[in-house]
């Protein structure tokens, strides 16, 4: 058992060092998120992670919308602290284009939004149904969620931007009210916070962090925005206007 363990250990490091090597560009003590990792660990984009396209050129910070992109895929690159330096976009080859698609993203306007039932932080129990003539809007996240948390001072701003109108804002979670109630400690969000959510999160087929959205007061999808983006409160500050 023990051999068998230090040969899967020795095969992931091997595949990362290839998979590494692909992109001779990025320094060496640099190593590749795999999808498990990034899906568990915190990645904060800061001003000083370099943006690069898959043949090294350097791109703006401004590309980081990149990351909303379904013909992109980002790869991740961490310093020996498991520190965020680097992101190359890879592009997906026009044969994968289906099942890179996100299927959170497909959505026909006006469509109903589907019900549900959730008990918020606080242990208030509601039903989305009876929000109807509110504008709802859901944001999908999760605590170690790199963009997610990169986001939410835009959207702490957007809450209060709308705290006097009929909107209501709800942050859907997969993490235990024990552990959103630890991360609150240190970071704000100023939604009505759902933990434990993985009901309403299968309901809407949500695979991608951060997702957002946004429902009119007749209980119909009017926009959905599917992973992070430099101008979430703009759009979706649009988006709520037009709804109300």
């Amino acid at each position: 058992m023990k051999f068998l363990k230090s040969l899967f250990v020795c095969l992931f490091l091997c595949i990362s060092i290839l998979q590494a090597q692909e992109y001779a560009f990025i320094p060496k003590e640099q190593h590749l998120l795999t999808d498990e990792e990034v899906k568990t660990m915190e990645l904060v984009i800061t001003p000083d992670v370099l943006l690069f396209n898959e043949r090294g050129k350097l791109l703006p910070m401004s590309q980081v919308q990149l990351m909303t992109n379904s013909d992109y895929k980002p790869l991740f690159f961490v310093n020996v602290n498991n520190k965020l330096k680097a992101i190359v976009f890879k592009r997906l080859k026009a044969i994968n284009t289906t099942i890179a698609k996100k299927p959170e993203a497909n959505f026909t306007k006006g469509e109903k939004a589907y019900d549900f039932i959730a008990t918020d932080l606080d242990g208030n129990t509601f039903k989305l149904s009876d929000l109807k003539g509110q504008v709802v809007i859901l944001n999908f996240w999760f605590t170690n969620c790199g963009p997610c948390i990169q986001e939410m001072p835009e959207l702490n701003n957007l809450a209060d931007n709308f705290k006097n109108k009929k909107v209501k804002f709800l942050a859907v979670t997969f993490n235990k009210k024990e552990i959103v109630e630890q991360f609150l400690k240190t970071k704000d969000f100023n939604f009505t916070l759902i933990p434990n959510a993985n009901n309403i999160i299968s309901l809407y087929s949500v695979s991608t962090y951060p997702t957002t959205i946004v429902i009119n007061k007749k209980g119909e999808i009017v926009t959905i925005e599917v992973g992070y983006r430099t101008n979430i409160k703009s759009v979706l500050t649009k988006a709520i206007n037009a709804a109300l």
